[in-house]
């Protein structure tokens, strides 16, 4: 899956997105800070829309209704509509779905193909991943039981981004001797409940807990019952980068709103750009911007050019742990140079903050990446 697209600099993704997306992404939008206050996820005519508009299908095959552009671009435009679109969620669950797409798509199934991938690029299905329970690998409650060729699942997923607006769940579970099962769950099955969870952050993006009890699954929705510790890290490699894509243009944006209130901001009548101490923290958050986004886009050409380890990529998971670091340290740096104003003058960085928190833990722990990667250095596999 090669680029068509010879032009990756970011004044031509610019345009891309400003021509196709543009007025859409506004009315998204639109309404983003009193949905959060309120804790209403996002309405869900906007992901079919999208859809519609081709966002979803951008990096995915032309057999399944798709462009065919490959990672290196949707990573960016993704990371471009992230920084021009308030409402953040809204690029999140669609990343979600096209990584669940994707991952879905290199298994070579063709009635996975037919019956999810291309739903999920014409925006007929929305996709999300029930992972979380609170737990490591080996401690789920949430078990997948043989029943003759098919499967009966139970337990429960924790917290679930996008739940409350997706119609089918990439479900990993306990299957017996330690070993692990991915499948797949609908949200209409008998025995499936989703209801709101609650969390720090992402208050729009319909987060949800995933309750099973006794799902009865066909044996084609189950994608493996043994082999799902390397299906998941299939699909993590997909989902780090671009989770990693997603922080950068939310830091773009950030840095971009300080940038903004500090060009109008007096203090005793003399600009506050005329403070070295000023103009140095913004300098340090685009600094860390800038490093993190260029680390970023070599990740997503390296996917592009197939010369990412399917099993583990540890640049991948790299640029997922600095991307996510390097978010909350200019987020205390626009609370130093800003002061008041960013904790109660604009509630846009109260969101960030919040939301910045989420991707600490989110596709594996920072301190669970930082112990693989030291391996695999220690052992000269990097």
């Amino acid at each position: 899956m090669t680029t068509r697209i010879h032009d990756l600099s970011g004044d031509a993704i610019g345009e891309l997105v400003r021509e196709r997306w543009g007025g859409l992404l506004d009315e998204i939008g639109a309404g983003a800070a009193e949905r959060y206050a309120a804790g209403e996820a996002f309405p869900r005519s906007f992901l079919a829309r999208a859809a519609q508009a081709g966002f979803h299908g951008l990096s995915m095959p032309k057999d399944v209704g798709g462009e065919g552009l490959g990672s290196n671009v949707w990573g960016r435009v993704l990371e471009e509509v992230t920084c021009r679109c308030d409402e953040a969620a809204f690029p999140l669950v669609v990343s979600m779905s096209t990584s669940i797409g994707f991952t879905l798509y290199q298994s070579g199934d063709a009635a996975l193909a037919e019956n999810y991938v291309r739903p999920l690029v014409s925006g007929e299905l929305t996709a999300t991943l029930g992972f979380t329970e609170d737990a490591d690998f080996w401690s789920w409650e949430t078990e997948l039981t043989r029943d003759g060729e098919c499967g009966v699942l139970s337990g429960r997923k924790s917290y679930v981004t996008g739940g409350l607006l997706s119609d089918v769940f990439l479900v990993y579970a306990g299957s017996g001797q330690g070993r692990l099962a991915a499948c797949l769950v609908r949200h209409d099955d008998p025995g499936v409940t989703v209801t709101p969870a609650n969390g720090i952050g992402f208050q729009s993006a319909g987060m949800a807990v995933l309750n099973l009890d006794e799902v009865r699954l066909a044996k084609e929705r189950i994608l493996t019952w043994t082999d799902g510790l390397d299906h998941s890290q299939l699909y993590l490699n997909e989902r780090r980068s671009m989770q990693a894509a997603w922080t950068v243009g939310r830091m773009r944006a950030l840095v971009d709103r300080c940038a903004a209130r500090l060009r109008t901001a007096t203090r005793q009548g003399q600009p506050v750009l005329d403070y070295p101490n000023v103009a140095a923290g913004l300098g340090r958050m685009h600094i860390v911007t800038d490093a993190a986004r260029t680390m970023t886009h070599d990740v997503l050409d390296r996917q592009a050019r197939g010369e990412t380890d399917l099993t583990y990529d540890a640049k991948i998971s790299a640029a997922k742990h600095f991307s996510a670091e390097q978010s909350m340290l200019i987020a205390h740096e626009a609370l130093r140079v800003l002061g008041g104003h960013a904790f109660y003058g604009d509630e846009f960085y109260g969101r960030y903050l919040r939301d910045c928190t989420g991707l600490i833990p989110a596709g594996g722990t920072q301190h669970s990446l930082e112990i693989t990667i030291g391996n695999m250095v220690a052992k000269h596999l990097i």
